[in-house]
């Protein structure tokens, strides 16, 4: 006996308002932590627990696909559980505030790990510059270049694996993680395609940072009218344009992670599954898959592709320090470690 289409409408009518309270509450947590996360990312210091909760994000939505069950990671509140049993009021009170605090610092230690090694550099031929031009010696003016050269090259190797690095800390959620070279070696050659589609990714959003900081550095000549403003209306147009750029960057870091979650969620189970010995003891083996080892050449040529693709974004960063020569630009960047535009 099949049902008539009218009882199939009417119940197809129930089930939608049936959901409605729960896309509602589902809509008004986005919302919620959308608004958090742009306060978060008008400050460095702040920007860090944004930082961790995106991380604390990642990991929970890469365990739950792995078929985990997990209360998802709140701002300030923590789980109504832990370890088999209730948490205490302190911990449910302030836990999420704490796990953010402790996710954020791991996860920005270990990402000035990997970017040190090129953002020195960088620093190293921004140094050599401004002492080229106070003292003039122009015999050495090829110094600052040529250190920027090998910075780039040097973040061209790095920048592709810190997504799904992120990841893989994220979901193991201990620092060691990130320098599990042979495990994240494994993960890319999973991802295939995806490794350049993801740098793509963060390379298109680091454009618009670019931009704001032209803008700025040139606000008086396009916008005159600046120069008259009071001091009040100027900390009011600076706070408005501070808000701004914090929520592009938690919006463009959001994406990203998101985004590179489930690039991770499904090439590690590919990974376990191809080596399981040497993904034992990680929570992607509980969602491990047969799979086969990709063409080394092939692997070879992905990456290449996004090595290539990150050069716009250090020559992006040299071209800013023109407009704003803060020195600290060339460390902390959304598209490096913190979501914050400075």
């Amino acid at each position: 006996m099949t049902a008539s289409p009218r009882a199939t409408q009417d119940f197809s009518s129930q089930n939608l308002g049936a959901n409605a309270p729960g896309r509602l509450a589902a809509f008004g947590r986005f919302l919620l932590s959308a608004l958090v996360g742009t306060f978060f990312c008008t400050g460095p210091v702040l920007s860090i627990l944004a930082l961790g909760w995106l991380t604390r994000q990642s990991g929970w939505r890469a365990r739950t696909r792995f078929g985990g069950s997990e209360e998802a990671p709140g701002w300030l509140f923590g789980p109504r559980e832990g370890q088999g049993r209730a948490s205490g009021r302190t911990a449910r009170a302030l836990g999420g505030l704490g796990a953010n605090i402790r996710a954020g610092v791991m996860t920005l230690t270990a990402l000035l790990a990997w970017t040190l090694p090129f953002t020195l550099l960088w620093l190293g031929a921004w140094w050599a510059g401004w002492e080229n031009s106070f003292n003039k010696g122009y015999e050495q003016a090829f110094v600052g270049p040529s250190v920027f050269l090998v910075g780039a090259v040097a973040a061209a190797l790095i920048l592709p694996v810190l997504p799904l690095m992120r990841c893989h800390l994220a979901v193991e959620d201990r620092l060691s993680a990130a320098f599990e070279l042979r495990r994240l070696r494994s993960l890319l050659a999973q991802a295939g395609w995806r490794v350049p589609a993801l740098t793509l990714l963060v390379t298109t959003f680091a454009l618009p940072f670019a931009a704001a900081r032209g803008l700025i550095a040139t606000a008086t000549d396009w916008a005159p009218w600046i120069a008259d403003l009071e001091p009040a209306e100027l900390a009011t147009l600076q706070g408005r344009i501070a808000l701004a750029l914090g929520g592009l960057a938690f919006a463009t870091a959001w994406i990203t992670q998101t985004v590179a979650t489930r690039i991770y969620a499904r090439a590690a189970p590919l990974a376990a599954g191809v080596r399981p010995g040497l993904w034992d003891g990680t929570e992607a083996t509980e969602a491990a898959e047969p799979a086969r080892l990709p063409p080394r050449l092939m692997s070879v040529l992905w990456y290449g592709l996004a090595m290539a693709i990150t050069l716009p974004f250090s020559f992006l960063l040299l071209a800013g320090q023109f407009l704003d020569h803060a020195w600290w630009r060339w460390s902390f960047h959304p598209a490096l470690t913190l979501p914050w535009a400075g």
